[in-house]
């Protein structure tokens, strides 16, 4: 059987689903503390608050796992959600790290988005193409998890990572990823 990293990056590659990662909660569990790790651990790098951004990791966290398991539950699949998760979170670590050092270089933004200096702006182009596969993958994800169209599940990636994202931005803690 592929190792666990081998697997992930075939799911982000969009060479394999889900459905082809173990169904093992421990591990489940290892890939939730290993995004709050690393949520903690980013936060130290970029010198933000470590309490609140446990709080926004945790946030997403549970938004994240909920919705995922209420929607599996009410299209009477909830036994992938394991499965799901592991996919859906362990992505999310691979776009986490990659986005890391993009997210250093781009600092604090300016109110004014003409006050981007030169390196600011490259920073926001060179992390749209990365942004957008985010939302590919968390499509490929939910299309094999929920069993409907790739249209579909692309519309409910985007949809996710925006009220995900702005829930937490709503709590007043900084967003992962």
């Amino acid at each position: 059987m592929p190792s666990f990293f081998n697997l992930i990056r075939d799911i982000c590659l969009l060479r394999r689903g889900p459905q082809d990662l173990p169904y093992s909660v421990p591990l489940l569990v290892a890939v939730a503390i290993a995004f709050v790790l690393l949520r903690l651990g980013l936060a130290i790098a970029a010198g933000v608050s470590i309490g609140m951004m446990f709080a926004g990791a945790l946030l997403w966290l549970m938004y994240t796992l909920g919705t995922l398991n209420l929607i599996l539950t009410l299209r009477g699949m909830r036994n992938r959600f394991v499965q799901a998760a592991t996919a859906l979170l362990g992505c999310t670590l691979v776009f986490d790290v990659l986005s890391a050092p993009l997210a250093l270089l781009l600092g604090d933004l300016p109110k004014v988005p003409t006050d981007l200096t030169g390196v600011q702006s490259a920073v926001i182009l060179i992390s749209a193409p990365l942004g957008i596969w985010n939302i590919v993958v968390a499509a490929h994800v939910f299309r094999h998890s929920f069993g409907i169209p790739f249209v579909s599940a692309g519309l409910i990636a985007l949809l996710w990572i925006v009220s995900a994202a702005a829930l937490v931005a709503a709590a007043g803690t900084p967003a992962p990823g």
